[in-house]
């Protein structure tokens, strides 16, 4: 009897031993898994992070491009200006001369106004004062009195102004008399009046100048003998 017991003893024993040696081979096969599982993370990290290397994705944006794209907007054009004087001379005064009192609408030359090219910062001199020879005289509208003139003008683009205006010498005092002959006894008689006029005329030999040789160059125009009569 006491041998049975000993074998029942044995028996739950023996029957234990089968599952001990289970679990360590469970455990095995996850940690076997879970580095297969890392390594394959690591792969595709990996592929990720040369993918956006080769494509640039970490290269910093250039400052000197940065400064293209901003500065070139906002500056450009300021490099693109023809100098002190020639902006002056040929854009200000040229745009101008197709205003009001210029040739285009009082000069008897029609067409479509041309904008005064620029010429280079080097073809630029100091200042030349020119006169017309012509005295100028007209009748004063509405008015029995006349006007008897002479005018003079101021270049920073030495001969090559004053051989255009005399080459263009009749259709420049055409627009001079065109329009000179808008203003009344009042503008005549009074000093804001003959600065206006002044400017007028320089405007109107720009424009003679523009439409014929694509510059104006007139910096100013100024009287040297006026009487009102």
């Amino acid at each position: 009897m006491s041998d049975k017991k000993e074998e029942k003893k044995k028996a739950p024993e023996a029957e234990a031993a089968p599952g001990e040696e289970g679990a360590p081979k469970k455990k095995s096969k996850i940690i076997l898994f879970v580095l297969i599982g890392a390594g394959a993370l690591a792969l595709i990290g990996i592929s990720v992070g040369a993918t956006l290397y080769l494509t640039g994705f970490f290269n910093k944006k250039p400052a000197v491009a940065a400064k293209g794209e901003h500065g070139e907007g906002e500056h450009g054009a300021e490099g693109e200006g023809g100098g002190e004087h020639g902006a002056e001379g040929g854009g200000e005064h040229g745009a101008e001369g197709g205003g009001e009192h210029g040739g285009g609408e009082h000069g008897g030359e029609g067409g479509e106004k041309k904008a005064s090219k620029e010429l280079p910062k080097g073809e630029q001199f100091a200042a030349t004062y020119k006169p017309i020879e012509r005295d100028f005289t007209m009748n004063v509208p509405n008015s029995r009195k006349y006007v008897q003139f002479k005018v003079a003008y101021k270049t920073f683009y030495g001969e090559k102004i004053v051989e255009r205006v005399t080459k263009h010498q009749v259709a420049v005092e055409a627009a001079i008399l065109a329009t000179a002959s808008q203003y009344g006894e009042e503008e005549l008689t009074s000093i804001e009046g003959r600065t206006r006029m002044a400017a007028a005329l320089r405007d109107a030999m720009n424009d003679v100048l523009i439409r014929n040789e694509d510059f104006g160059g007139i910096e100013e125009v100024m009287f040297t003998a006026f009487v009102f009569q």
